[in-house]
């Protein structure tokens, strides 16, 4: 027995049990782990809208500087424009939130901490579009997380941006915003909010697990209800009450269910036959053990105790060829090439019957196979074919072929055949064996019997031939 089996409860209710209580217990650092990473996820695109915001009031700062009139006109010695615009244009609540406003590859504006250092901010070269690009860049004073966009603006209403050439009043003028703040100051933004929404994780993780507990106690709960109906109805068959599996299940119990019942169903067959064939046998031996006993009591007539003794032989073997019918629960070991049995069972007749030669014709494919025990393919064709050897004229024809996935043999003499009106009769075993004459219908109830364990049946018509098809 392995480890887990040991481990793991017997009852498939208390396994699934278990099991439930395993999902649950990963759920909770899954579901933490999950809305922890979703949270600093959202925290860290709050401070870059934030930034893509500075960055839409840095261009309308520029519009305003622009439609007023206040832009810069000269140039240091390293060419940055010093002039900036009044301070009531554009308030700075916080020295670390960076920015710088560049036209035509030129910083214009910047923000206090880059005008008191000296420094400024390094364009990308590939920034068009709709909106803001975030990113990160190393600045000449450490890491920082960037929001730029690449705007072509209309020129200023009053005066051009001069720089050597005076601008053409109707060209559009390339500007460049950037907001920036430095990755540790970012981080701490981004820190904060998600402390705020982490207050929510414990909101979120601990009802959602406890609502997939709650999903795992119904499962488990409608599985038990399943199988206890199912437990209830085979109750009530070992009580005796039904004589089968009875209730309507989910499918895959169902399935199982409905096995069980056709298992029922061909024991149930079995012991009739078994049953019945106890019964006529005890019958049919009845009366020459009569005789016999009476026999004995008087002068031996030894020629009518022997002529009994071959009769109670002969019903014995019946009987016994009759009992030897294995049926669907029965050593199968794999599909039986039907043609190959058939023309056995022939070879045999033709040696068996030497004598009176019979042309005895097989009419099937060598690859046609079929899921069925030997010795009961071969009870069912040899009585037939015995019974039609013994009426036909000068040929007997056998065949086999799949019909809706059943197998169908045919077997056809050229003998005088049986009328239609006393077909049904020769099934008929009902009669003392002992009084019946011989071939006169115990091979066909073997067939039928046989035929019968397989849901199949024995049909007798008339052959083409002029005689009987059986």
């Amino acid at each position: 027995m392995g480890l887990a089996a040991r481990i793991l409860p017997a009852s498939l209710v208390g396994r699934l049990f278990a099991g439930s209580l395993l999902l649950f217990g990963i759920s909770i650092p899954l579901l933490w782990s999950g809305f922890t990473a979703a949270i600093d996820q959202v925290a860290k695109e709050v401070v870059d809208t934030q930034l893509r915001t500075f960055g839409s009031q840095l261009r309308g700062y520029w519009a305003s500087a622009s439609a007023s009139g206040v832009l810069a006109e000269s140039e240091n010695r390293e060419g940055v424009i010093t002039k900036s615009a009044p301070p009531s244009l554009f308030g700075e609540s916080d020295v670390e939130w960076l920015w710088q406003i560049s036209v035509e590859g030129r910083p214009v504006y910047r923000s206090t901490f880059l005008k008191i250092a000296g420094l400024t901010l390094q364009p990308a070269t590939n920034v068009k579009g709709p909106d803001f690009t975030v990113h990160d860049i190393n600045a000449e004073f450490g890491l920082i997380r960037v929001a730029e966009r690449l705007v072509v603006e209309a020129p200023p209403l009053r005066s051009g941006l001069q720089s050597g050439n005076t601008v053409n009043p109707g060209a559009g003028i390339p500007v460049h915003y950037m907001v920036a703040l430095p990755a540790e100051r970012y981080n701490g933004y981004v820190n904060e909010y998600a402390g705020r929404l982490r207050r929510l994780t414990f909101l979120v993780t601990i009802p959602t697990s406890l609502f997939l507990l709650g999903i795992f106690a119904v499962m488990v709960a409608s599985i038990r209800h399943s199988l206890n109906r199912v437990d209830g109805a085979l109750s009530r068959f070992h009580q005796g009450k039904t004589d089968r599996i009875e209730g309507a299940f989910p499918t895959e119990l169902q399935v199982l269910v409905d096995r069980v019942n056709d298992l029922f169903g061909q024991n149930r067959k079995l012991v009739e036959r078994t049953r019945k064939y106890v019964t006529k046998i005890a019958h049919d031996l009845n009366h020459p053990l009569a005789v016999l006993k009476n026999g004995l009591q008087g002068p031996v007539d030894t020629e009518t105790l022997n002529r009994q003794v071959d009769r109670m032989t002969g019903l014995v073997d019946r009987y016994a060829s009759l009992a030897r019918a294995i049926g669907p629960g029965g050593q199968v070991g794999g599909p039986l090439n039907i043609a190959e049995v058939l023309k056995d069972i022939r070879d045999g007749f033709s040696i068996l019957y030497r004598r009176t030669p019979l042309a005895i014709d097989v009419k099937c494919v060598p690859e046609l196979t079929f899921l069925l025990p030997r010795h009961d393919l071969e009870t069912m064709v040899s009585n037939l074919l015995g019974n039609a050897h013994k009426h036909a004229k000068s040929r007997v024809v056998v065949s086999a072929a799949i019909e809706n996935n059943s197998l169908a043999i045919t077997i056809e003499d050229d003998g005088p055949g049986i009328p239609k009106e006393r077909r049904e009769a020769v099934f008929n075993w009902g009669k003392r064996l002992d009084e019946a004459p011989p071939g006169t219908g115990f091979g066909l109830s073997i067939v039928r019997d046989t035929a019968d364990l397989y849901e199949g049946t024995v049909v007798l018509d008339e052959s083409a031939m002029g005689g009987l098809k059986a």
